[in-house]
């Protein structure tokens, strides 16, 4: 007996240790810097793709800062997925959640399925049971519906519709919606009018501060559907019988709403069952749901009964379903929601907060982490991955001990977009350090390798100042410790542009503060040169016009000073010329739209590529794409040979002027690549008043050629020279010239 007893607790230890070892071992809870990160994402997908927050008034920031220390404070996972849907729970939307553990698990299986189809009460009520569709062929066979499925629903009384799908494979509840789409036609005998979804699309990122861009942010309702009816005679009762994981879609509600079909669910019906809806994975086993759409019906069951609920064997869910089928009573009619208003509104930048709370300064970080993600259309050019940059830089956020601290891990951040056009502003932190303010009246660049003054734009306010110099230092301290301080916070599309910019912040100062420069000059001798800060002192000196006849009869343009107004005179004054060359080593003043025209040898329709990222609930790394038409007016050709000078200091409009020429008649660009960052700009705003730059579109060559970060390549390279610029001469003017010689000798055998 002994023996017996001791080999059955064998068989049980034995048994109990397999069913163990069957278990899922219990996910580990995420550390406190995970859950954060996890939130942060889920706070994005929310604030981006949630419709609600498109017409409703939602302090959706006040929802992540109340949630922060209760996600931190979590000490298991269930106290995890608590405080996680505490801040889901501000949008009142059940559809939108943290799944319970039994929600991502097959669940119990139903009763076995019945025949496809079967009668109640004699011949009376047709029960169709759509779980024995479960292949893709079966629901191909529901397409053409045979001859005496048909007869069966016309003959029927009532008829109910089987749809229950605890248990079915995964997406077996899919299937069984496509196959009741099959039958729908043949249940209704009038048309039935389904009213499309709602959703919010982002067509870019809306400046948040006025930045004309056209990005925009809209609420749309997709156009519905009419469903011509193939059935005949009078409607006759429909129920679905229904759970907690049926697929309810906008046909069924359609048909609720007219008083044509009744719904039946055992147990509860999911909120979300009837929208798309994104997961978001939070660590530790769990998974959170955002609703993407609404509809304008509400979801509810016309009569509800307790999950696997039987009564002496009986199914009491279908026999609920027969009794509305037998005895459907008087059906409310409900009518489609009125379409809300969107109202688009900028995110609040909480000036007050130089130094904002660490919950605000995650804020921050979650804000521009999530922008960037959704938003930037160049994130597949980055050095690094923007998905590790959240980690990276959360205990940077966290950590910063005061105001300055902030502002530059703001900064420091926002390098890794490597973008031309990202600029980091409106923080006084900012200004006491370079990083914003004034710039001098001269352009300091590399030259072989040096820091060289190549152009001054005030000589009275840089007295003693003049191209070739060479600056060491600046106010006492070498320059290159001085770029070095700057160097993690500044950031460029490439980095001969990123040395410019470096450049440019060493110099940068208050409106009308003062600095001293230790410059050498051509013998050698070191001086010591003072200058004014002034933004009237920024704009280059004006001798002359921006447009003249060189020798050789050669026309030539400044674009950085040729206006609108000037393009016209100035082609009507150069229009005998031989050849044309555009100086575009700077910024243009909107000019491009008025050249092109008279440059369109080619007849050419388009001059780039755009792209730009479309955020909504159908899709997150969808991309608008379309190709801008060149400008056109009745204005006589100019058919002689074009040729652009460009430096790193041409960005964005001065890059688009290179691709319309480029298309218009083939201009050839001599001196050395561009700056790489072209695309209309947008900006984000963040705690403390920082507002964040960075480009919008994708913008490339019109055949589809990269442009950012790569720039305008030359086709003849050439770059000035320490001697040169001493001299009084201008190289890659030399050089365009030579160049234009070269080839009218070439093509005509001629030589000036």
């Amino acid at each position: 007996m002994r023996t017996r007893l001791s080999t059955l607790l064998l068989v049980f230890s034995l048994v109990a240790a397999i069913a163990a070892a069957a278990e899922p071992a219990p996910h580990p809870l995420p550390s406190r810097e995970e859950r954060l990160a996890h939130l942060g994402r889920l706070w994005g997908q929310v604030r981006y793709r949630h419709p609600a927050l498109a017409y409703r008034d939602i302090d959706w920031d006040a929802a992540l800062v109340d949630a922060i220390p209760r996600v931190e404070a979590a000490e298991t996972p269930a106290a995890y997925a608590e405080a996680v849907q505490g801040m889901l729970d501000v949008l009142k939307d059940s559809a939108t959640r943290v799944l319970r553990s039994e929600e991502e698990k097959p669940g119990d299986p139903l009763p076995q399925a019945r025949e496809q189809r079967s009668w109640e009460g004699g011949r009376e009520v047709l029960v169709v049971d759509l779980r024995t569709v479960q292949t893709p062929a079966a629901v191909h066979a529901l397409r053409e519906l045979p001859a005496d499925f048909r007869r069966d629903l016309s003959r029927a009384k009532a008829v109910i519709i089987d749809l229950r799908s605890r248990g079915l494979p995964l997406h077996g509840e899919y299937r069984l919606s496509e196959a009741f789409g099959h039958l729908l036609p043949h249940l209704l005998t009038q048309p039935l009018r389904v009213p499309g979804m709602r959703g919010v699309l982002h067509s870019g990122f809306r400046s948040q501060s006025g930045i004309p861009s056209g990005y925009t942010t809209s609420l749309v309702t997709e156009a519905g559907e009419v469903i011509e009816p193939e059935g005949r005679g009078r409607p006759r009762p429909v129920v679905l019988l229904l759970d907690e994981r049926s697929y309810v879609e906008p046909r069924m509600l359609a048909m609720q709403a007219r008083g044509l079909l009744q719904l039946v669910s055992e147990g509860e019906l999911d909120a979300g069952a009837a929208v798309p809806r994104a997961r978001v994975e939070l660590g530790g086993g769990l998974t959170a749901v955002v609703r993407l759409s609404e509809l304008p019906f509400p979801l509810r069951a016309d009569a509800e009964v307790a999950r696997r609920s039987k009564q002496g064997g009986r199914d009491v869910a279908l026999q609920k379903a027969l009794e509305l089928a037998r005895k459907p009573g008087k059906r409310t009619r409900t009518r489609p929601e009125q379409t809300p208003t969107a109202r688009w509104r900028p995110d609040r930048k909480y000036e007050e907060m130089l130094y904002p709370s660490r919950e605000h300064r995650l804020l921050a970080l979650f804000r521009l982490w999530n922008t960037i993600h959704f938003f930037y259309p160049y994130k597949h050019l980055l050095d690094r991955s923007w998905d590790d940059a959240l980690a990276t830089f959360l205990p940077r956020f966290e950590q910063a001990e005061d105001a300055a601290g902030y502002a530059l891990a703001v900064a420091e951040m926002s390098t890794l977009i490597q973008d031309g056009h990202t600029y980091v502003r409106f923080h006084p932190e900012l200004e006491k350090r370079g990083l914003e303010g004034v710039g001098a009246p001269f352009v300091l660049m590399d030259v072989e390798g040096k820091p060289v003054v190549v152009e001054v734009h005030d000589a009275e306010a840089a007295p003693g100042l003049a191209p070739g110099q060479v600056v060491e230092s600046i106010d006492g301290k070498p320059l290159e410790e001085r770029l070095r301080e700057l160097e993690p916070y500044v950031t460029a599309s490439h980095a001969a542009h990123r040395r410019l910019r470096l450049l440019r912040y060493a110099l940068t100062g208050p409106e009308g503060s003062e600095s001293t420069l230790g410059v050498r000059d051509a013998s050698g001798k070191l001086l010591q040169v003072r200058f004014t800060r002034s933004r009237k002192s920024l704009q280059k000196e004006n001798p002359g016009e921006a447009y003249r006849v060189l020798e050789g009869n050669i026309g030539y343009a400044d674009l950085t000073r040729l206006q609108v107004a000037d393009v016209e005179p100035m082609f009507e004054k150069l229009k005998s010329t031989r050849a044309l060359i555009l100086d575009m080593r700077g910024y243009p003043n909107g000019t491009a739209w008025a050249l092109t025209p008279y440059l369109n040898t080619r007849g050419a329709r388009y001059g780039a590529v755009f792209e730009r990222n479309l955020v909504s609930g159908e899709d997150e790394t969808a991309r608008y794409k379309f190709f801008q038409e060149l400008p056109r007016a009745s204005v006589p050709l100019y058919r002689g040979r074009t040729v652009m000078l460009i430096d790193e200091r041409a960005i964005s409009q001065a890059e688009h002027t290179g691709l319309f020429l480029e298309a218009a008649n083939g201009t050839t660009f001599i001196g050395s690549p561009t700056a790489g960052a072209n695309g209309d700009i947008t900006n984000l705003l963040l705690p403390g008043g920082i507002s964040v730059t960075f480009t919008g579109h994708d913008v490339r060559h019109v055949d589809g050629a990269q442009l950012q970060r790569v720039g305008l390549r030359p086709h003849v390279y050439v770059r000035p020279t320490l001697d040169g610029l001493r001299t009084g001469r201008d190289e890659v003017l030399e050089r365009a010239l030579r160049y234009l010689k070269e080839r009218s000798s070439s093509a005509d055998g001629s030589t000036w």
